[in-house]
């Protein structure tokens, strides 16, 4: 069966000369330390260690090989998503970042899919760079951001994006960044340990509560990190609407089955875990996600959900190649926007 990555991030060297010469206000600056690559940006952000995979494609294929990995869907590292840069510059950024993609996916068509990023921050630049996309078969989905510039994703503003992201029918990846709490992390790496997957689950509880999922039922949506907090929550999220005025604003019906919808990558760290996950949500809908080329990712993801799974083969079918198969497919929506679950 050949493994399918959901999660992995690329920067390519094309991408960082394109950016110096067009956007250079959001440009990084590669920088080699110990033998491992750092990238600052304008901002002063700085993200790393990352091999040299990040850059090069030669250097990714052998990783890959190395890792099991037959495909990578790859998407950008938070740190390029720019929802912050001037509305009339994101689009420009958003497509010269999918260009670069598109461009990787297409030098070596079986082992590369495209998540495309988008500029959140201008609603209309974003439609008008999925109606740039549409015929692009590399591209089979979108990753977005968990928050933009710190509204949630139910944020009205973002209507015409998720009509838009439905009509495609491409899958919707959701990655945490500019995490809430911020302030109180900023010592052990805790804005990655427990800023990532609090910011996940912000965003997944912003979508049902927030009423999206009702509004456009063909969304399919990845949570990554093992979805945060969502998996051991949902009992919580459901006593809380029974009890509370508050979670009922927008929705009507028990939110159980709305969070049952999301799907999750298997990037947890953990045996028990990611066993719990497959049996709590069925390996249809968990699939295999690395967070390559990062420290905080796995380097044997494969050989991780073999250990979790006891190497079934009806699961490792699923959540291997399956399920992730099955996402990076554009499901696009009927005609209405409306479309069953």
């Amino acid at each position: 069966m050949p493994p399918i990555d959901i999660h992995a991030h690329v920067v390519s060297d094309a991408l960082v000369k394109r950016l110096a010469a067009e956007a250079p206000e959001v440009a990084p600056r590669l920088e080699e330390e110990a033998g491992a690559w750092h990238l600052t940006y304008p901002s002063g952000r700085r993200s790393g260690p990352v091999p040299a995979g990040m850059f090069d494609l030669t250097s990714r294929v052998a990783d890959m090989d190395r890792q099991g990995v037959a495909v990578q869907a790859v998407s950008v590292p938070p740190t390029h998503f720019f929802y912050d840069a001037a509305s009339d510059r994101a689009p420009l950024i958003a497509a010269l970042h999918n260009d670069a993609m598109v461009d990787l996916a297409r030098q070596v068509p079986d082992r590369f899919r495209v998540l495309a990023t988008l500029p959140l921050a201008s609603p209309a630049g974003t439609v008008e760079e999925l109606d740039r996309l549409a015929s692009e078969a590399t591209v089979v989905g979108v990753e977005l951001g968990t928050n933009v510039n710190g509204r949630n994703l139910d944020h009205p503003d973002l209507t015409a994006v998720w009509q838009a992201i439905a009509d495609a029918g491409l899958v919707v990846v959701l990655h945490p960044d500019n995490v809430a709490g911020a302030d109180r992390m900023g010592g052990y790496y805790l804005h990655n340990f427990i800023g990532n997957p609090t910011d996940t689950t912000i965003a997944a509880a912003s979508l049902v509560f927030g009423g999206v999922l009702n509004a456009f039922p063909a969304l399919r949506v990845v949570l990554l990190h093992g979805g945060g907090f969502v998996p051991y929550q949902i009992g919580r999220f459901s006593h809380g609407w029974a009890v509370r005025p508050e979670p009922r604003q927008r929705l009507q019906e028990p939110p159980g089955e709305l969070f049952e919808r999301f799907f999750f990558d298997t990037l947890t760290h953990d045996r028990q875990a990611l066993r719990y996950l497959i049996d709590r949500f069925g390996p249809d809908q968990v699939c295999l996600g690395s967070d390559y080329p990062f420290d905080m990712g796995s380097d044997d993801p494969v050989g991780q959900v073999r250990e979790a799974t006891g190497d079934d083969p009806a699961m490792l079918e699923s959540i291997l190649e399956h399920t992730p198969a099955s996402l990076l497919q554009r499901s696009p929506a009927p005609a209405g926007g409306k479309a069953s679950a």
